[in-house]
């Protein structure tokens, strides 16, 4: 779009937008930060009649999920718009984003992850078809009206930017760790050390191993046609459609090698009960998410995996679950490897390519990154793990495996699917709950290495909101952490 024509548009919908933010603003009640612009409600005539009440309506839906115990813990709602959610990469580019283009990307994806989220929380209310419908059109046209006319306005797009920062599972934050801490962190990762040193358990007639890999659906050609024929959206992130990114997850899924002592070692799904969830191990399934990090300037690729276990040696409740994930260069190729179980406890890295870490500081309160396993791991990869405790053991080349016994096969499904159980009742409900933990369900590990840091020390955690610092506010999706820790191609040291 022209210069000219840009600023017109502004100068044109600025005092619309004035006009129409007071009479929003108080829809939204009290405890909704106001936006800072002043305006005029006596112009909501014409063609701007229709967004009277929208933020009326978002009060009205979002007081009815409140209610009901179902808001989704995923995302982070953005104080003082009500029609945007984020995620830590998306609110990191806070300050990167200028122009009207990159500006429009980055609130379309908030957008996006608001109605994401919205209809996970319509199907847990039990609402109809019919008026999942009626809400989804409302919502998905105040939305877009709202953003079109509030975030032309300067002042509100200053306002923004400072509340999109997502808030903190953390309490205060000590200035170094406690002498219990660092002791429980010193015995993690002393066991670590010595799993990975040790040679691999032979296999074993009360926990054979069985390898399961993934059951193969998507045309791999799709991969053929990714990122090097993409054209990156406003964020300078690769636009690929959902048939193309789950070929890459397929691609890259982990295998399974697992001591099988029991039932609950092998994967399974999460279900629903009448006040508790589980995984059925006689549904083996994987899921998957696509998320981006950052490493020098560019946007990087992130497949996360999630592995579920009816139940673990040191948890409380019939839940574990085991994090795996790969991050792709620019060239759609592993970069580096994690591991972390879902209360962040054991965050392990293993290289797929060299990388050069930056020097650790001697006064720094946090120990460095455990890489367990000193060379770079050429994929694809199997995951040996132990029976019982579920702890990664090995990471090997899939190559290298002996299949025990048949071969097993794993389902390959959307992250989605565990916000929206079945439960005996007919209706649905999400895994977490409104603070993104696990209801019932604690690693009696993890809570001495947290403390009192968190609300729910040793709970596990959705994705986004896995806290991997007992000092710091350090989660597993932080945008900046392989930046943090690494230095980028054409970086220097600092």
């Amino acid at each position: 779009m022209p210069e000219a024509l840009k600023q017109k548009s502004r100068s044109t919908l600025r005092p619309l937008a004035a006009a129409l933010l007071l009479s929003l603003v108080a829809a939204a009640g009290a405890a909704e930060p106001k936006l800072p612009v002043p305006p005029d409600p006596g112009m909501f005539t014409g063609l701007l009649k229709g967004y009277k009440d929208c933020r009326a309506k978002y009060a009205e839906m979002d007081a009815r999920v409140d209610a009901a115990g179902v808001r989704d813990g995923s995302y982070y709602r953005v104080p003082g718009f009500p029609y945007l959610r984020t995620d830590r990469y998306v609110a990191s580019l806070k300050d990167k984003v200028s122009g009207l283009d990159e500006v429009a990307g980055w609130t379309r994806r908030m957008r996006e992850f608001d109605q994401e989220a919205r209809e996970f929380e319509y199907q847990n209310l039990g609402m109809s078809t019919e008026e999942i419908g009626i809400w989804r059109y409302n919502l998905l046209s105040c939305g877009s009206g709202l953003a079109n006319l509030e975030l032309f306005e300067e002042k509100n797009m200053a306002f923004l930017r400072k509340q999109v920062v997502p808030g903190s599972d953390y309490r205060q934050a000590p200035a170094k760790l406690s002498d219990a801490q660092r002791k429980a962190i010193a015995t993690q990762d002393a066991a670590v050390l010595k799993r990975f040193a040790a040679a691999l358990p032979a296999a074993d007639a009360k926990a054979p191993l069985k390898l399961w890999s993934v059951k193969p659906v998507e045309d791999m050609a799709l991969i053929d046609k990714g990122y090097g024929n993409a054209i990156p959206d406003e964020l300078g992130v690769p636009a690929l459609v959902d048939s193309q990114w789950r070929a890459f997850a397929e691609r890259h899924a982990p295998a399974l090698w697992i001591e099988t002592a029991g039932s609950r070692d092998q994967p399974g799904m999460p279900i629903a009960q009448d006040n508790a969830v589980t995984v059925d191990p006689a549904q083996p399934r994987m899921h998957y998410q696509i998320t981006f990090t950052r490493f020098g300037d560019a946007p990087l690729a992130q497949i996360n995996y999630f592995i579920w276990f009816a139940g673990r040696e040191g948890n409380e409740g019939a839940l574990d679950s085991l994090i795996w994930r790969v991050t792709l260069d620019t060239n759609a190729e592993p970069l580096v490897y994690e591991s972390v179980n879902a209360s962040g406890r054991s965050h392990l890295w293993f290289a797929a390519q060299p990388l050069k870490r930056r020097p650790v500081s001697g006064k720094a309160a946090e120990p460095a990154a455990l890489f367990p396993q000193a060379e770079p791991i050429k994929g694809p990869v199997a995951l040996r793990i132990a029976a019982g405790s579920h702890a990664l053991q090995r990471v090997v080349p899939l190559a290298t495996v002996a299949a025990s016994g048949d071969g097993n096969a794993y389902e390959l499904r959307r992250y989605e699917e565990v916000f929206t159980l079945a439960t005996a009742s007919g209706k649905t409900r999400s895994l977490y709950d409104i603070n993104g933990t696990i209801p019932g369900i604690r690693d009696t590990e993890q809570g001495p290495v947290l403390g009192d840091r968190v609300a729910a020390p040793g709970a596990l955690h959705v994705l986004g909101r896995v806290p991997v610092a007992a000092t710091g506010r350090i989660y597993f999706d932080d945008a900046d952490r392989l930046n943090s820790l690494f230095v980028a191609p054409g970086k220097t040291t600092r």
